[in-house]
């Protein structure tokens, strides 16, 4: 079942059509109320080293990201969807790990909560809303 902290498979809207499913990508779930979900998106595409990371962006590494059962990405929380809890969004929802591919530790969750909650304070303005 889909809950906060679950890095899950979803088809994140695109700036292009921000209200459509788009290409499957693995996205956090910032937070869950059902029948609705809010994830932040997620790139495998590296950051570069020598530009400094802006509020919302946080990189997982190698080490980082395997303990996520992932490879390396990035995590962008200023880009977030809210998206309905269905398999037009969600397309591994009605399978037995429900396109979870692992859930955050809870001081995990904490540190980018607190981060969203850093960013709507000081620059509301630069969160990209996607969905419905």
């Amino acid at each position: 079942m889909l809950a906060e902290g679950a890095f899950v498979k979803v088809l994140f809207p695109t700036a292009e059509q921000p209200r459509r499913p788009g290409l499957l990508h693995i996205g956090y779930c910032l937070a869950v109320a059902p029948p609705l979900a809010l994830v932040a998106y997620t790139s495998s595409r590296s950051w570069p080293a020598d530009v400094p990371l802006p509020l919302g962006v946080r990189v997982f590494g190698r080490d980082g990201a395997a303990r996520l059962n992932q490879r390396p990405f990035v995590l962008y929380l200023k880009r977030i969807a809210k998206l309905p809890m269905t398999a037009r969004w969600f397309p591994e929802m009605h399978e037995p790990s429900a396109g979870i591919v692992a859930v955050a530790p809870l001081p995990l969750r904490d540190e980018l909560l607190d981060i969203v909650r850093e960013l709507l304070r000081r620059r509301r303005e630069a969160i990209r809303r996607f969905g419905s």
